[in-house]
Order: C-alpha cells, then structure tokens, then sequence
C-alpha cells in the first residue's frame, strides 16, 4: 500500500517535511527514523528556550524588547507541543493515515467518480500546505538575514565605522557569555538559526498533516454523498437490495464521522494553544511591525505575522471544510431519490437526516476553528496591537 501511495499525490509534502525532521511518516513507531537527524533538528530549540525565557525576563519593562521576545517564545513553545503531541499519538497519526487510504482505495475501486473526488480533494491539501511551508520558509529565511540588514544599516548610520558595530542575533536572548566577540558569535548565530529551521519544520509536520487528515475526510463525506444522490430507487420490486445500498453509505459515512471525531480528539489541545498563542504572538509581532514600519527589519516581522495568520486560517480552513462536507452529506438526501424510495428505506433515511443536520466541527476547548473564529481573533489582535502602541508613547 506504501508504494501505492507515494505514486498518487496525496501526502507528498507531508512526507518531505517530516523527512526533513528525520521522521519516517510511514512507520507507527521510531525503528525507521534518522535519530541523529531528529536530534541535530530539534535538540537547538529545546536548549534556546532558556536564552529566551532569561531575554523575557530581563526586558520585562521594556515594551518593544518584550514583544521581540515573546514572539519567538511563543512559537518555540507551540512548536514543541506539536513535537511532543505527535510523538505522543504516533502510532495512531500514521494509523489513520493507512486507514484513511484504505476506505478510499476502496470506494476508487469500486467508484469511478469517487476517483475524481479524492484526486480533487489532494490536490487541493498539497496546494495549500506547499503554500503554507513556502511562507514557513520565507519567515525563517527573513529570521536568518534579519541581524545582517541591521548591521549594515548601522554600518551606513556610523560611516561605515565597524569598531562601533553591535552585531545583531535572529532572535533576543540573554547568554552567559558576549557574544560580541566573533568566535562566540558565529556559533551562537547558527544555533539562532538551527532554533528556526526546528520551529519551522516541526510546525510544517503536524499542520499539513492536519490538511491531510482534513481534506480526506471531506474526500469521504463527498463521495457518500455522491453515492447517496445516485443510489437507485427500486421501490416494491427489490427493497432488501435497496436498503442494502443504502446501509453501506451510511456505513461509509459513518467512517467519516468517526474519522472526524479523532481529528478533533487528537487536536483539540492544540487547536486552544494554535489559537491562543497566535492571537498573543500577532499582538506582540504586530507592534513591531507598527514600531519599525516602513524600516527594512520590518520585513521579517510582516513575514512572520503573515505566517501566522495563514497557520490559523489552515485549522480555521480545515475546520470549516469538515462543518461543510458533512453538511452536504443532508442536502445530499433531499437530493436524492428518496420519493421513490420503499418504505423501510425511507425510515432509515429519516434517521440518517436528523444526524445529519448535527455538522462535524473541530474545537479547542470553548470555541470553534471556523473562519468566524479566524476573524474574530484577527479583529481583537489588531485592537491589543493599538493598546500595546499606547504603553510606548
């Protein structure tokens, strides 16, 4: 089934980000990872929590510092519970993958149309999670090149005088050591950067998994649907085979709803902190962007900002997607042909309505990933960054 996979569209850039982490999407457990790789990845970001959290710390007073600080705090912290939350749910993340593929393979070899649906519905997951890492990317990359454009321009301020050069790291943090000193400095960059690249791809990982899991899901509501509104209606002449079609939709859909309810299980801990921490890190990035704008270091701070509102509107898009799909599957029984329908059948229809009428939804706790919930957030951070702005006059 794994080679099968990997010649269909699905999951291609979920496969290379994980790879990029040293993680074997395909095995439930570790046997197969590249340990080393895993280590080397996410070893700087656990270790630059501490730099971080003592710049925290020491710039409490100071608005502007702080908010330079909690920003790539925040996102470090989130990383490392999406690290740990897929390590935790491993063997169950990977086997719904093979599950998923399974219904679906499938309904493709018993469906046509179900192939369309599926390839659809792939292609849109690698469309939107390849657009999600390239702004991941972008932002790490403007993290890496930010100190350099600092320095320079204060280089250009000071006459091209580098006695006076303070050099600049990516990220604020508090070291027991001055990393002024260019043999210090060197090294303490590159663990700057490699505390990026782990934040960025391990974010990669478990959200573009999350669009897999997402689209498939939808992938199954459609074509349920789609056999729903094209199930033939035999009447009195063959009721037991018309019921019979009828039970393995709902079976199918059923699938689907149970798949549904692990995706929300598994991620409801971090849909609250995607949420939450999002909503803090656009207030305090946002100031910056506001404080430096139109400065050219203001770039990392748009990019970094942009990549966060997109990484909520992936789970506010996903979150919307599941409420519709499974939505549809209800107007898909009035669309059918159920007038025509042998009594027995139409009982059973009426039961599978009224569950229908209940959507799936994916929450964090007190509230709903929606795209309402996206915008509603995005209009209180614009509000704390106003206030924020107030405490530096």
């Amino acid at each position: 089934m794994e080679a099968k996979m990997e010649k269909s569209n699905s999951l291609r850039v979920q496969i290379l980000v994980y790879r990029l982490v040293g993680i074997d999407l395909w095995s439930p457990t570790s046997a197969n990872d590249r340990h080393l790789v895993t280590f080397v990845t996410m070893g700087p970001l656990f270790a630059f929590m501490l730099p971080m959290y003592l710049s925290a710390r020491e710039n409490i007073t100071e608005v502007s510092l702080l908010s330079d600080t909690l920003g790539s705090t925040f996102a470090s912290m989130l990383t490392l519970v999406k690290y740990m939350l897929f390590v935790y749910h491993r063997k169950e993340f990977v086997g719904m993958i093979y599950r998923i593929r399974g219904i679906l393979d499938k309904e493709i070899n018993g469906l046509p149309e179900a192939r369309e649906i599926v390839d659809a519905e792939n292609r849109s997951d690698q469309m939107l999670s390849l657009t999600y890492t390239r702004c991941f990317v972008m932002a790490g990359i403007f993290a890496a090149i930010k100190p350099f454009v600092t320095m320079s321009l204060a280089l250009l301020r000071d006459g091209g005088d580098g006695s006076k050069l303070h050099l600049e790291l990516p990220h604020m943090g508090v070291y027991p050591y001055d990393y002024q000193v260019m043999w210090l400095f060197v090294p303490t960059y590159l663990w700057n950067v490699m505390a990026s690249y782990s934040a960025v791809t391990m974010a990669l990982c478990v959200d573009t998994l999350l669009c897999f899991f997402t689209y498939n899901v939808c992938a199954i509501f459609k074509i349920a649907r789609h056999r729903l509104v094209h199930l033939p209606a035999m009447g009195e002449s063959d009721p037991r085979a018309e019921l019979e079609g009828l039970v393995q939709v709902l079976l199918l859909h059923q699938k689907g709803l149970l798949i549904a309810d692990f995706i929300e299980d598994h991620y409801r801990p971090l849909i609250f902190l995607q949420f939450f921490l999002s909503a803090l890190q656009i207030c305090f990035i946002g100031f910056q962007v506001a404080d430096l704008f139109p400065k050219p270091q203001s770039l990392y701070f748009i990019a970094f900002v942009g990549s966060l509102l997109i990484a909520l509107f992936i789970y506010s898009h996903c979150g919307e997607n599941i409420k519709k799909a499974s939505l549809d599957f209800g107007d898909g029984i009035y669309e059918s042909n159920w007038t025509d329908f042998a009594p027995p059948t139409k009982r059973v229809l009426l039961i599978a309505g009224m569950r229908a009428q209940r959507p799936c939804q994916m929450k964090g706790y007190f509230f709903e990933a929606s795209m309402a919930t996206f915008s509603a957030i995005v209009r209180s951070a614009m509000s704390y960054i106003m206030m924020l702005r107030s405490f530096n006059v």
